[in-house]
């Protein structure tokens, strides 16, 4: 019976018939426009999808030819190298970026991630096909060749860039290319990592910078069909395939928290080295920028002689961390050198992206500070586990998008026993290196550019609230004032400020206003025994830190003061807030 009922499918739907009908009623739901844009993000993730699976297998077969080596034992191929190959080929990758370069008549630098933002945000989702294609095959080729950025730029790009033309063809409206070109790029990257939720959530986040639930269904639908084609013709199976490790003791919650702290200062400190780099290469010789790709890529070559892991994607350096199986001694130097490598390539104008870069800089200090912390507290998780964590907390410090991240990390490994920790990690990592760098490792690149990207925190949560303007009392008097010493303090104070009595534990109790007193004065003959507590007005009401700038504005509309008291709990006074202050805003 249950056999029956579940090839009948749910109640109401009997078979075939029944599915025909809920899809014609699904279609007669939609309007004609709803349909073709639906249609449209299939068509997006097939794109990307194949689009996807075409640039990695020109990444396999220049890997092949160059190297004799597939993407799964690319370092044993570059290993196996001789020293000129070694330096040879990583220069004519160079080579080639720069001849595409001069043939183009403009540079191929920055990372694609950073022109989508700005696509959608700044530009109502307009990019080149053309170029975007061009970029990508130059990108792919040059990582294939020994660049140390990651593939998933090309990928990205492609995909982002034929969502923007089949907008562009159709002449839809600016929010539905904008969309259609986040659902390309997300779907792009869901393709090259096989991790379709991680991905989706990039493209929501970060892309996008919310969660917004007419904006999931397209992402989600594009990525799953681009996941489908890669799985389907290229493989199925997490990018890094690793023991199953935990972290559940809670000495060894509490690592996962301090690896956060360490590796959201690294991730500030890689978001500030690419951008230092790119900012000094931007300073050289017009004749000399279409060179700087050959010339850092010499550079590449060269160190390869002493370091091969530095090459291409990093996969195999990364696996190895992932396995404990690289020394302390590696665990240090290669990040530090990746990261140079990486920022140098990057701002000479070598087309990649750098999300690679930052899980193989994140992976390698992760599995040494577990190396570090298993000498200092032995009988904890081997050194692999936290190299988990560390990829995925540059990642979230790097991106200051720590969901993403998260979900990101757990597909690229497929070890769900990590997630807490990992969510541990990668939400301190943000935090610390947002308080350190403000700017993301892509926002930076448009800031650079003079390029502002709207503020997509919710406005609730960038109203800081009255205490953002407080500003201190330097003068305050006692009840007990006399009359002589309260006027000489009113004649000393500022244009627009006013004088305020407190008692003995600072508490406030009233505010004098020069212009109050004007009239009001006691009778000459009472002057000498008139105090503060006879002239402050008890009347103006202090305001307490907590209220929200609309609530403080609302305040000064019932008052002619430019200035009101701010008291704590206790009515203490801890400061005054200006009507100016408030009013320079804009916004309530």
């Amino acid at each position: 019976m249950g056999a029956r009922h579940a090839a009948n499918g749910p109640p109401g739907m009997d078979g075939a018939h029944g599915w025909g009908g809920f899809i014609r009623a699904l279609k007669g739901s939609l309007t004609g426009p709803e349909q073709r844009f639906w249609l449209l993000v299939v068509a997006v993730g097939l794109i990307a999808g194949l689009g996807a699976v075409a640039l990695l297998k020109v990444l396999r077969f220049t890997q092949q030819l160059f190297w004799r080596s597939t993407g799964e034992d690319f370092l044993a191929g570059v290993a196996a190298a001789p020293t000129w190959r070694r330096v040879l080929i990583p220069i004519l990758g160079g080579a080639l970026v720069t001849l595409l370069t001069l043939i183009v008549g403009r540079p191929m630098r920055g990372h694609g991630t950073a022109g989508i933002i700005e696509s959608i945000w700044v530009k109502s989702g307009r990019l080149s096909l053309p170029r975007a294609l061009l970029r990508g095959l130059v990108s792919i080729l040059a990582v294939a060749m020994g660049a140390p950025l990651g593939r998933e730029g090309a990928l990205l790009s492609t995909g982002a860039a034929s969502g923007s033309s089949l907008a562009r063809w159709l002449r839809l409206g600016p929010g539905q290319a904008r969309l259609l070109v986040a659902c390309g790029a997300s779907a792009g990257m869901a393709s090259a990592y096989n991790v379709p939720i991680g991905a989706a959530l990039f493209g929501l986040e970060v892309l996008l910078g919310s969660f917004a639930l007419e904006l999931f269904g397209p992402i989600v639908v594009s990525c799953v069909v681009a996941t489908l084609v890669s799985r389907g013709l290229i493989a199925d199976h997490p990018s890094f395939v690793i023991p199953h490790y935990t972290l559940l003791h809670p000495r060894e919650l509490v690592l996962a928290m301090l690896l956060g702290v360490v590796l959201g200062v690294a991730s500030a400190f890689y978001v500030r080295g690419i951008n230092v780099m790119s900012d000094l290469l931007d300073r050289a010789a017009a004749w000399l920028a279409p060179f700087l790709p050959l010339l850092s890529m010499t550079v590449v070559g060269v160190t390869a002689v002493w370091l091969p892991q530095l090459l291409g994607n990093g996969y195999d350096a990364v696996n190895a961390a992932l396995l404990s199986k690289l020394s302390l001694a590696h665990l240090l130097l290669l990040p530090l050198a990746k990261l140079a490598l990486t920022a140098t390539c990057a701002g000479a104008g070598v087309p990649g992206g750098l999300f690679t870069p930052s899980l193989f800089y994140g992976g390698l200090l992760g599995g040494a500070f577990g190396m570090l912390a298993e000498w200092v507290l032995p009988g904890g998780a081997p050194s692999g586990a936290y190299a988990l964590l560390g990829m995925g907390a540059v990642l979230a410090g790097t991106t200051h998008a720590s969901v993403s991240a998260v979900l990101l990390i757990f597909e690229l490994t497929g070890d769900y026993p990590l997630v807490l920790p990992l969510m541990l990690s990668a939400v301190v990592s943000a935090v610390v290196s947002r308080r350190l760098e403000p700017e993301s490792l892509y926002t930076s690149v448009l800031n650079r550019r003079n390029v502002r990207v709207p503020a997509t925190v919710p406005h609730w949560l960038r109203q800081e609230g009255a205490r953002a303007l407080l500003k201190p009392v330097h003068q305050r008097v006692p009840p007990s004032a006399p009359l002589q010493e309260v006027l000489a303090f009113l004649l000393e104070q500022p244009l627009g400020q006013d004088l305020y009595v407190t008692d003995e534990a600072g508490r406030y109790r009233g505010a004098l206003v020069l212009d109050q007193l004007k009239g009001h004065l006691p009778d000459h003959t009472q002057l000498h025994a008139t105090i503060a507590a006879d002239l402050m007005d008890v009347r103006v009401r202090p305001i307490t830190p907590g209220l929200s700038l609309g609530e403080v504005a609302a305040r000064f509309t019932a008052t002619s003061l430019e200035r009101l008291p701010v008291v704590d709990g206790e009515r203490r006074l801890l400061g005054t807030i200006s009507k100016q202050d408030v009013l320079k805003q804009g916004t309530f």
